[in-house]
């Protein structure tokens, strides 16, 4: 993704390239977390062909008391199986549950790795456009991406950009749920009035490519669902950076709020600052 800087007018220039800071920062962050969807998939093949060769599955006894037809009890030896952590008395089932865990917890660590640091990049992002707009009111939303969205849409002009809701819902299930969307099957498929969140969960689940929910109701990630979330942040940054420089280009000249609270040369040392300190 290339950034050009605007170097006509020297108000605009500044505006231009304390802004391409942020987009630089955030165009690498994107290449970081499609260096981690890569290695996450990697490290996941390489788990599950180990755990195909042979003795990769353990075999152990342990003594339990039984009793007899006529309730007398006794010791016997009882086998059970361990793959990784996991452990039962039957091998294959110990085998698909380690299967299981490996794949989804390589893969929901490196996504809340990778959400993590959008959002860390967004909310730098979020502050350059109150400074850029001058805007003093109030930010409806949660977080730093729900509130840049509102700025972007609202305020800069970026009305065409679909936001980023499903992949939030879905962080917010790994995270705060531990994978399960409670109640998700019988929401499902119930008839009848929903809920605003239970909406919000049932979109966010039907626009997210790669995952599924299972009986339980745990939230599944496949081998696509990394990449998605990758293609998802990298086409958000796109139109952000779209939506600002139209912005600029059309009040980039016009006095605003911000330029009235200090000098652009103050602008310029302060983004520094908060960008690499």
């Amino acid at each position: 993704m290339a950034f050009t800087l605007n170097m006509q007018g020297g108000n605009l220039a500044k505006l231009d390239f304390i802004f391409s800071v942020h987009m630089c920062a955030i165009s690498e962050s994107i290449s970081v977390m499609r260096m981690l969807a890569e290695q996450a998939e990697k490290n996941v093949a390489l788990a599950l062909k180990e755990a195909d060769e042979p003795g990769a599955v353990n075999e152990h006894e342990h003594e339990e008391e039984a009793y007899d037809q006529h309730g007398e009890s006794y010791v016997r030896l009882r086998t059970f199986y361990s793959c990784g952590s996991s452990v039962g008395y039957n091998s294959d089932e110990v085998l698909s549950m380690h299967k299981f865990l490996i794949t989804q917890l390589a893969r929901r660590s490196a996504y809340l790795t990778m959400f993590g640091l959008f959002e860390h990049r967004m909310s730098q992002c979020l502050e350059f456009m109150i400074d850029l707009t001058g805007f003093e009111g109030k930010i409806k939303g949660m977080g730093p991406i729900e509130k840049a969205h509102v700025m972007l849409r609202k305020v800069i002009g970026g009305k065409d950009i679909s936001d980023l809701d499903h992949l939030t819902v879905i962080r917010n299930i790994m995270i705060h749920s531990d994978g399960i969307a409670k109640g998700y099957s019988d929401i499902n498929i119930r008839q009848g009035r929903k809920t605003s969140s239970e909406k919000r969960v049932l979109s966010a689940i039907r626009k997210t490519e790669g995952v599924s929910v299972n009986v339980f109701d745990s939230v599944l990630m496949d081998e696509h669902f990394l990449k998605f979330a990758v293609g998802e942040f990298e086409r958000y940054v796109q139109g952000m950076n779209s939506a600002v420089q139209k912005y600029h280009a059309k009040n980039g000249n016009e006095p605003n709020k911000s330029r009235h609270k200090g000098t652009l040369r103050n602008m310029v040392r302060l983004w520094f600052l908060r960008m690499f300190a």
